[in-house]
């Protein structure tokens, strides 16, 4: 076994095992289980960490798209966990990490597609990399909506016994719901532009230049620029922004997991 493949497996497990730690403490309501959750959760992004990085330093580029989202994700929610103390973060983007990579294993294994030294693979390679950080930064949106949705449920009912201290405040919240969603939205402009100038550049064919990839990439873009406008020139609640958000991440979903997912790092 060699080293991506330890350091990958490491993750993984300790993902999955990070999902169980987190469901437990939920239930037990013991401070221990969830450090020992978080911990778990530091550990395998470091671990995925390291295998991005042996990956990247090899000759040759392979498919990597689901480990470097996977990457992406758990430093972000380590910096929310530390930064803004939003420790239910971790227990919903610990499953999603799981299943993210038990695809990229099981449907998509690491094979050689081309060579790194073209400089047509460094302008693809940038566009797919704005394009999983804005994915990222998208799911990220999409926990923090969950989040003030269900305490705003809640205050709304007046159940305030049940409100967790794991989740920040309410304002906190919408804060951390527009932050996400424009950096969110910047990078997935960053990918779009950066797809376009590769499809002018280089020769491609028909169905790359306009599939549907392309053009459902762009609806959601569209989308979430329309979720921007809603809330910062039309005014409209942090609950129909939160909404949204839950809609541009069905939508988006239906993008990176229903279409090219499991395609080759220079397949489009």
């Amino acid at each position: 076994m060699n080293s991506v493949s330890i350091s990958s497996n490491m993750g993984l497990f300790g993902f999955a095992l990070a999902s169980v730690l987190y469901l437990v403490s939920f239930q037990k309501s013991k401070k221990v289980i969830e450090k020992t959750a978080f911990s778990m959760f530091v550990l395998s992004t470091i671990a995925i960490s390291a295998t991005l990085a042996i990956m990247l330093s090899d000759s040759a580029l392979i498919d990597i798209s689901g480990i470097f989202l996977t990457c992406t994700l758990g430093w972000i929610a380590i910096a929310g966990h530390l930064k803004f103390k939003m420790k239910l973060i971790g227990a919903l983007l610990a499953p999603l990490a799981t299943f993210i990579l038990l695809m990229q294993f099981f449907v998509a294994p690491p094979k050689i597609s081309m060579t790194a030294t073209s400089p047509d693979m460094v302008l693809i390679t940038t566009h797919i990399a704005m394009a999983i950080i804005g994915q990222a930064f998208a799911i990220i949106a999409c926990a923090v909506s969950v989040m003030y949705l269900w305490q705003q449920n809640l205050l709304k009912k007046k159940l305030l016994t049940q409100l967790s201290r794991g989740v920040p405040a309410i304002d906190r919240l919408e804060r951390l719901l527009m932050w996400a969603l424009w950096t969110g939205f910047i990078f997935i402009t960053l990918g779009l532009l950066s797809g376009a100038m590769f499809a002018q550049l280089f020769d491609l064919p028909a169905d790359m230049r306009l599939g549907s990839k392309v053009i459902w990439a762009t609806f959601v873009w569209g989308w979430y620029l329309a979720t921007l406008l809603a809330r910062n020139v039309f005014n409209r609640s942090s609950k129909r922004v939160a909404q949204m958000s839950l809609a541009g991440f069905l939508f988006l979903s239906m993008t990176y997991f229903g279409m090219g997912f499991f395609r080759d790092l220079g397949g489009g």
